[in-house]
């Protein structure tokens, strides 16, 4: 049964006793998921979806390459620098996110799981030639119909978000990292996601099914909520830089 402890003692104790600390965090660490980021009806899955892609990829890059530049103009929040000293001090072992936008890494984290991918790179899904972000912008604009095509000799084949699209299973070797870390962990911390999404979704059961402490942390609640060990319902950019005060304190 969850503990209902007022402050973050309870969390403290856990990450400090832990030595295999695990994190799971949201598709926008700091904010809730909300159903404009994962409905079926949402502005991504309608305009963000395979069938666009392949079907009317110039509309498809008219929409996703405004988002992925938004996405890139994001800076890290308090959440994603202290995760980031908390992985850097060693209480955290490792970080799988669902988030696109790399602001763990540019935070300072690193070795990071990311199970839906990445909006700020492209790739060539025939000869593997990747782009960032800017070199898609000029494709875009070369192009007679939208669409960045590689420019490795020879190919010219219409390049793809590294992303995950809707309707698109998410890469296979990053879901099964993180399906490793989750069997490894001696404990396992959910971070503002609402775990609707199969198969991130069952993460959890993986800890729960060795008896390892679950936590989760942010406003919306979850089906796990009735199997953590330890719920705290709030904000969770104020309790990360708690833990991070606490257990990873920078000098000076």
């Amino acid at each position: 049964m969850a503990s209902e402890e007022p402050d973050h003692e309870a969390l403290v104790a856990l990450l400090a006793g832990a030595e295999r600390a695990v994190a799971l965090t949201g598709l926008a660490l700091g904010q809730r998921e909300g159903a404009d980021l994962t409905g079926s009806r949402s502005e991504w899955a309608r305009n963000a979806n395979l069938e666009v892609f392949l079907t009317e990829p110039g509309r498809f890059w008219r929409y996703l390459y405004p988002t992925a530049r938004a996405m890139a103009a994001r800076k890290p929040g308090p959440g994603h620098r202290a995760l980031a000293r908390l992985q850097g001090a060693g209480v955290l072992a490792a970080l799988i996110t669902q988030g696109v936008d790399r602001l763990h890494q540019r935070a300072g984290s690193t070795d990071v799981v990311e199970v839906h991918g990445s909006l700020l790179t492209a790739r060539c899904e025939r000869c593997g030639e990747r782009y960032g972000l800017p070199e898609v912008g000029d494709l875009i604009d070369a192009g007679p119909d939208g669409v960045p095509r590689c420019t490795s000799p020879g190919c010219g084949y219409p390049l793809r978000p590294e992303g995950t699209l809707w309707e698109e299973p998410l890469p296979p070797a990053a879901v099964e990292r993180a399906w490793e870390l989750a069997g490894e962990s001696d404990l396992f911390i959910v971070i503002d996601s609402e775990l609707r999404t199969v198969p991130i979704s069952l993460l959890p059961s993986v800890p729960l099914t060795r008896e390892v402490p679950l936590v989760l942390v942010g406003e919306a609640a979850t089906q796990y909520d009735r199997y953590a060990r330890l719920l705290v319902r709030g904000p969770s950019e104020p309790v990360l830089a708690a833990l991070a005060a606490r257990l990873a304190p920078q000098a000076g």
